[in-house]
């Protein structure tokens, strides 16, 4: 029982050093990570050589597919090819429907953006909705926010899940089929139960008025249209890879011969980090001229971007190391198998807190998975598997700690009532959602 009190009061500590010393959570993770080896009485030499294993191991993985997928929004944002899909699935399913297609846009956009930057680029769009198809603003807040965050967290290319994939090991494209599958539940489920509902319009009817429309945003917005790429171009970068990906799976599940010939091929561009880099290579083509601000300025904005990222993402594997090495998943299996709780139940949990406690998504479901990867046998569900029940919990319950919740509060002129309302509240009704999707997906998935 003594391992279990190492990992509680390590979690304790991590959370208090992110939230009330307000310690980056990168030197957090290293400093836990080091206690916590040595606590549990491992030769000092062990320990440092552990947790330098585990940063290493990770990024051996992890590393250039975070660089690759934030260098591809980058240039995708910075184009307008972003801009570019948002007006064509709100143009496909039309102003009637502008909640799901508000949804199902930010849902598209954030696979290969930062949800925070996703607003950015959506909001002028909204707003205009809101005026156009007198449509409360509210509404249409919530379900751009709802589409944004559930894929940020559920869908690989974007980092945390495909950070949480490489610490557990899990097969990304089978991560991304599932995390597919959950987030058109979550995206529909909420926008029409929750931001579609009578209880916002009645409540917050209000619509987007000429003071909150940012008319330099919405110029901006139309020239960046106006210039945009082919619509099929603008798609290309973030398709292929993730058709590329899952292609590599099933050749990987179900061919007979895998290792020779076009199967090898196959496996070799579905590779999460060469099908990144293709899909990185191709968004080249976005831009009207290929110049040294492309190829240069933009890529160095986007690795500035993605260093954080890494930083957290590999020292969240020391954390995994040294609790493998610690023992304490053997005594947790026997707990687990006494109990009747799902397997997936645990990481939702873990996750969600570690959420609420300190705001990030990426960060929630990096730590979340190092926290699982010694417990992966007791709990008795796959790789993959827990990667979608750790994405779920990433995205419920996001307060004031968060930068989204500011990103969203701010850009649409809330207070911090409508905050919580357009926010929080809504994030766990996504939570919801995606929990209850995970259960039933554990029943057909090991």
């Amino acid at each position: 029982m003594f391992q279990i009190f190492l990992l509680i009061t390590s979690v304790v500590v991590l959370i208090l050093l992110i939230t009330k010393l307000h310690l980056h959570a990168f030197l957090s993770l290293l400093i836990v990570s080091l206690g916590l080896g040595i606590a549990s009485g491992m030769d000092l030499l062990e320990v440092s050589t552990i947790v330098a294993q585990g940063f290493g191991g990770t990024m051996q993985y992890i590393g250039i597919v975070i660089v690759c997928g934030v260098v591809m929004g980058e240039v995708l944002e910075q184009t307008g090819a972003a801009q570019k899909i948002a007006n064509s699935i709100l143009k496909l399913v039309g102003i009637k429907r502008a909640p799901i297609a508000s949804a199902i846009t930010g849902g598209v956009v954030s696979i290969p953006t930062f949800c925070d930057s996703g607003f950015v680029i959506l909001n002028p769009v909204i707003k205009a909705i809101s005026k156009v198809g007198k449509i409360p603003y509210m509404v249409l807040v919530t379900a751009l926010m709802c589409g944004l965050l559930t894929t940020h967290t559920l869908v690989p290319p974007t980092p945390g899940p495909i950070a949480a994939a490489g610490i557990l090991g899990a097969d990304v494209g089978t991560v991304m089929v599932y995390g597919l599958i959950v987030a058109v539940v979550v995206i529909v489920g909420t926008t029409v139960f929750w931001c579609n509902s009578k209880f916002i319009k009645k409540n917050y009817p209000e619509l987007a008025d000429n003071e909150v429309i940012d008319a330099e945003n919405e110029k901006d917005f139309e020239e960046k249209v106006k210039n945009a790429p082919a619509t099929f171009l603008c798609y290309l970068p973030i398709i292929l890879p993730i058709i590329l990906i899952i292609v590599r799976s099933f050749v990987l599940m179900y061919a007979k011969t895998p290792d020779v010939g076009f199967a090898k091929f196959i496996q070799f561009v579905g590779t999460p980090y060469i099908a990144l880099l293709i899909g990185c290579l191709i968004s080249f083509i976005l831009p009207k001229k290929l110049n040294e601000e492309v190829t240069t300025t933009w890529v160095s904005n986007a690795i500035q971007k993605s260093a954080e990222i890494l930083l957290i993402t590999g020292v969240a594997g020391c954390f995994g190391k040294i609790l493998q090495a610690t023992g304490v998943s053997n005594i947790i299996a026997d707990i687990i198998s006494n109990t009747s709780l799902p397997g997936v139940i645990l990481p939702f949990l873990v996750s969600s807190l570690v959420l609420i406690a300190q705001g990030s998504a990426t960060v929630a479901l990096t730590t979340t998975a190092a926290i699982m990867v010694p417990l992966l046998g007791a709990l008795g569900i796959s790789p993959e598997l827990a990667v979608i029940s750790i994405a779920a919990g990433g995205m419920c319950g996001v307060f004031p700690q968060g930068s989204y919740f500011w990103a969203v509060t701010k850009l649409a002129g809330f207070d911090m009532k409508k905050g919580y309302v357009a926010v929080t509240a809504t994030s766990f009704v996504m939570g919801g959602f995606a929990l209850a999707s995970v259960l039933i997906l554990s029943i057909f998935v090991a």
